[in-house]
């Protein structure tokens, strides 16, 4: 077999055949001479090409410093990227992500409802997350509640990481140094309890919390009064969160009211709040708009629901709208609480109307067990005559004497505190006085989380109010019983000296104080019958007709027989109270409430059915 070496036109034989074995080296030698010759005789050259650059039509090389000098820029920041991306990228940081993707991972395993995913702020707020161009996320914020803006993203980002970085020590000690400045409430000389408020025993003791006769309360500190009165008639049990959380537990499982004190999540939103010009850019900047705001002559709040017809209410507007346009400035749509000798009167035809109801129903249902009774069917026919005209004479009552107590209007914040922040002079209880309200929806109803369950809502306190949250699992808030039955977050801003109403809800309640001081007389669901409550179907009821400033006695004798107890909240503070416990609530001075309710309990359903509810 033969084969042509590369690059050579003479055949050579390989290791294979004979002829190769017995050549000699001098031989093969003068073969590749041989070769050699033959081709420099009788084959082609080939000519060596020079590179050339083309210019003018012309082939030369020339070299191009402008070129050079590009490249190596182009190289040089090539290489600083690529460092910065590892930097970022890669390493530490690498690691750090891995970790914060494991936390989320745990947070989210935790979370009973898929839907409920957590993010936590992992950005510094320094060079390398500018660098990045990330997004500031707000430390505990929810995924899908709250307020995603990039405003208040920035704004949050300005005080979280440069104004009031986090730091639990500076917040207690705040919230510690404005108790301090409002001085300590004491116990009255004719308060004394069996046991310390401030250091209350594992388990609720018999007959907590201890309640002392009513105009006993309101004799040592009037109601009409917001001057602060030092020695008080407590009977709640205030407890430390980093200390005594346990206790707290035992009581709330017992269903029974107390305040929770120096909880770091609640001291560093009330550190927040109060900071000069915080709630001016919270709500005077991008969400300058108007909210809900009640109004009433005086300094009495209750609520009420409109029964009136679409015509009566478009009556009523128009009247004020008119009295304005004539000069009067000071026309408005609210009345206050209401005469107590007309609500006696109120309460005496409901009274009848409910007694009818139920005749008419036990008569029907008789008649219909006993079809060939014609006395049966007479009996219904008489109480169903009965009925109609209980029922005209209630409307009749309500046209002639009910007005709204208070008138439900809409300013921005600014509006508000120039009626709020004023001088002592100006704020007696027979002057105007503004409730100015913030709304968060969250999952108050289906599909509210954009906060459409109100004009202007915000959806921000759900990243404010941390510990409102309606998380699930282990990291469910303390005070967030039922989280998925949670009604959104509502704050109330109140000026000095305004009074709600006494009332009971339907709900366990959780309510935090932010900023100021309010005066809270609780009584428990057993006193409902001495509270002389506005029955079904009025348009205030659950509410108190007596005027706990002014009590008609004459009209309310059982009222001097009802017992309560009263505690004085204060920036930082959180009070638990259970469903159906009574409140009547008292604005000290400018202050920030919000509350959440998070289900019911049926534990004193009994107390309440006895009064008519």
């Amino acid at each position: 077999m033969h084969q042509r070496r590369p690059n050579s036109s003479v055949i050579v034989a390989t290791r294979n055949g004979s002829d190769s074995d017995n050549k000699s080296l001098e031989e093969r030698r003068a073969e590749r001479r041989l070769a050699a010759k033959q081709r420099r005789d009788g084959g082609k050259k080939l000519k060596r090409v020079k590179r050339q650059t083309i210019k003018g039509g012309n082939l030369r090389w020339r070299k191009n410093p402008h070129l050079e000098i590009a490249c190596f820029a182009f190289g040089l920041f090539a290489l600083i990227g690529v460092t910065v991306f590892k930097l970022l990228h890669g390493g530490s940081g690498g690691r750090r992500r891995d970790i914060f993707k494991e936390f989320e991972k745990k947070l989210q395993e935790d979370s009973a409802a898929k839907e409920q995913t957590y993010e936590y702020n992992t950005d510094s707020g320094g060079f390398f997350s500018r660098l990045r161009g990330s997004k500031y996320i707000i430390p505990e914020s929810l995924k899908r509640i709250g307020n995603k803006d990039a405003w208040y993203a920035a704004l949050r980002q300005q005080y979280d990481t440069a104004i009031l970085p986090k730091d639990d020590e500076r917040s207690l000690k705040f919230v510690q140094e404005s108790r301090a400045r409002n001085g300590a409430y004491n116990q009255a000389a004719a308060a004394q309890t069996p046991y310390d408020i401030h250091n209350c025993p594992e388990y609720p003791p018999e007959g907590y919390p201890i309640q002392w006769p009513i105009l006993e309360v309101t004799k040592n500190w009037p109601t009409n009064d917001a001057t602060p009165r030092h020695e008080i008639y407590q009977g709640l049990c205030v407890f430390d969160y980093r200390t005594e959380l346990h206790k707290a537990d035992n009581y709330r499982h017992a269903e029974l009211p107390f305040v929770v004190r120096d909880d770091p999540a609640a001291a560093r939103t009330a550190e927040r709040w109060m900071h000069p010009g915080y709630l001016d850019k919270l709500l005077m900047g991008q969400e300058d708009i108007q909210r809900r705001t009640e109004y009433s002559p005086n300094n009495h709040f209750m609520y009420w629901v409109d029964k009136r017809s679409r015509s009566e209410r478009q009556r009523a507007a128009k009247k004020v709208r008119e009295a304005k346009r004539h000069g009067n400035d000071d026309a408005h749509g609210g009345f206050g609480r209401g005469d107590q000798e007309e609500f006696v009167s109120a309460m005496h035809l409901l009274d009848n109307l409910h007694e009818a109801r139920d005749r008419f129903e036990k008569a029907k249902e008789y008649a219909h067990k006993h079809q060939d009774d014609d006395e049966a069917q007479k009996e219904v026919r008489k109480w169903d005559e009965r009925l109609n005209a209980a029922k005209k004479a209630k409307l009749e009552e309500e046209r002639k004497n009910w007005k709204p107590p208070t008138e439900n209007l809409r300013m921005t914040y600014l509006e508000w505190l120039e009626h709020a922040n004023v001088t002592d002079d100006k704020l007696g209880p027979d002057n105007p006085h503004w409730y100015f309200r913030l709304i968060g929806c969250g999952d108050m109803g289906e599909n509210t989380a954009d906060g459409s369950c109100d004009k202007g809502s915000s959806e921000w306190l759900f990243d404010e109010l941390t510990f409102f949250q309606p998380r699930l699992g282990e990291r469910r808030p303390f005070y967030m019983i039922e989280p998925k039955q949670q009604k959104g977050i509502h704050c109330r801003f109140g000026m000095k000296g305004v009074i709600a109403e006494n009332h009971f809800d339907l709900s366990r309640n959780a309510i935090a104080l932010l900023g100021g001081q309010r005066r809270y007389i609780l009584a428990h669901p057993n006193q409902c019958n001495n509270m002389n409550l506005l029955p079904r179907g009025h348009p205030s009821a659950r509410h108190s007709a007596v005027d706990w400033a002014n009590p008609d006695l004459d009209n309310f004798p059982t009222f001097p027989k009802a017992h309560v107890n009263e505690i004085v909240m204060q920036p930082g503070d959180v009070l638990y109270l259970p469903t159906n416990w009574f409140h009547y609530i008292i604005s000290l001075e400018l202050n920030f409430q919000c509350n959440t309710r998070s289900g019911g309990e049926r534990l004193y359903r009994k107390e309440i059915n006895d009064c008519g509810f």
